[in-house]
């Protein structure tokens, strides 16, 4: 995820905003509040001084003011331009101004004698305030990305849950929305875990329950003498063997449990094993193959080829495929109607329930297996009908 899309770094952003604007706030108000004290220090002098009987000095020792004589101080405060004065206040030219210097007041009299009042500038407003604003606002953002952050944490749970993980927790004993959303969510992995539990139970008996009996009539068919009919009843057995793999594989593939070992195989080797597990003649099977190897889960991908030979000769006019194979794909081609629905349809196990095709060649899962087991590969199937044929490539 990209910083800019990161709701810290947004809520990050409206903090930095709002405490811009507090500082500019602050800083206008404590301006002001500055140019008030002057002033009322200002006024309250002016009062003294037009009361003093042309005695300036005694009236403003008298109410605590302390003549300045430290030449520096005074020409650094000479030289300052905040000062607050008015022109002409007094029925005789006696300039006044005042101005603030480290938190005290002080007052110029005739542009040179300079006296420090006994009043002080406020400390709140030019301390306090701000640091109590900005230690509000801080402790306004560390409270909501403490709120947030638990949203990472609640993340990785689910993507451990989306890999299959059913075993972690996402309680939470706090009370906001984020809180809320995580309970609910590990409610739902117990609960969903418990199905997966009690469906895996029943598919382990079921499988168990319909593999027995296979079983037992295998070792049966082994006692009779050698016929056309112990041949039938053999492959009737392979066959439901072969159902019951199919089975396991559709439900391994819904449930996300399915593991490659990938590793670098001979295409050759490959398309020998899937030519063994099919359920057709080799001789129905034209090959022009390419020496070459592909890294893959040797056999996963063999049952998917298998499952595209066995639909290509299945549904072919003259009960033929053809498999061209090099270092970049694999073509595999049959004589047959186009698909009656888009490819990535039958990504879908169930769809074609009720469908003719799965009454009458079977049941219509082989495209969903190799589909999903070539995007378990990260391959792709492309798919298309031209001049009669079928054309089903699977891009390396």
């Amino acid at each position: 995820m990209k910083w800019h899309h990161s709701i810290i770094t947004k809520v990050s952003l409206i903090f930095l905003i709002a405490l811009v604007g507090f500082s500019a706030i602050l800083f206008v108000l404590r301006s002001h509040i500055v140019d008030i004290e002057k002033q009322n220090v200002y006024n309250f002098t002016k009062y003294i001084l037009i009361a003093s009987n042309n005695k300036p000095k005694d009236s403003l020792k008298k109410f605590g003011y302390n003549l300045v004589k430290d030449e520096k101080l005074k020409n650094f405060l000479l030289n300052r331009q905040n000062t607050y004065s008015q022109p002409n206040i007094f029925n005789y030219e006696l300039p006044l101004k005042s101005l603030d210097y480290k938190n005290k007041l002080y007052i110029i009299l005739n542009n040179q004698t300079i006296y420090k009042t006994p009043y002080e500038r406020k400390i709140f407003p030019k301390v306090l305030l701000p640091i109590a604003t900005f230690l509000l606002i801080l402790s306004l953002y560390i409270a909501v990305i403490k709120s947030i952050i638990p949203l990472y944490d609640l993340r990785k749970k689910i993507k451990e849950f989306a890999n299959g993980n059913y075993d972690i927790e996402c309680k939470s004993n706090k009370k906001d929305e984020i809180a809320i959303l995580a309970n609910d969510f590990d409610k739902s992995i117990k609960k969903f875990k418990k199905l997966k539990d009690s469906r895996q139970l029943f598919l382990r008996n079921i499988m168990h329950e319909l593999k027995t009996p296979i079983t037992k009539g295998k070792l049966a068919c082994e006692m009779i003498e050698n016929s056309t009919y112990k041949e039938v009843i053999q492959n009737s057995f392979k066959r439901q063997e072969n159902l019951i793999e199919e089975f396991s594989r559709i439900e391994k593939l819904n449930a996300n449990v399915l593991q490659l070992n990938k590793k670098n195989y001979s295409l050759q080797d490959i398309l020998d094993f899937s030519l063994d597990i099919t359920n057709h003649n080799k001789r129905q099977i034209i090959l022009k193959i390419e020496h070459t190897t592909i890294e893959v889960d040797f056999e996963l991908f063999g049952v998917a080829l298998k499952n595209l030979i066995d639909n290509g000769i299945n549904y072919s006019k003259d009960k033929k495929v053809e498999i061209i194979a090099n270092e970049d794909k694999i073509i595999i081609k049959n004589r047959a109607n186009p698909l009656e629905f888009s490819l990535n349809k039958y990504e879908q196990p169930f769809f074609l329930e009720g469908n003719k095709q799965r009454s009458s060649r079977g049941l219509g899962f082989g495209l969903f297996i190799t589909l999903n087991l070539l995007k378990l590969h990260k391959m792709k199937l492309e798919y298309k009908h031209k001049n009669g044929t079928n054309i089903f490539s699977i891009n390396f």
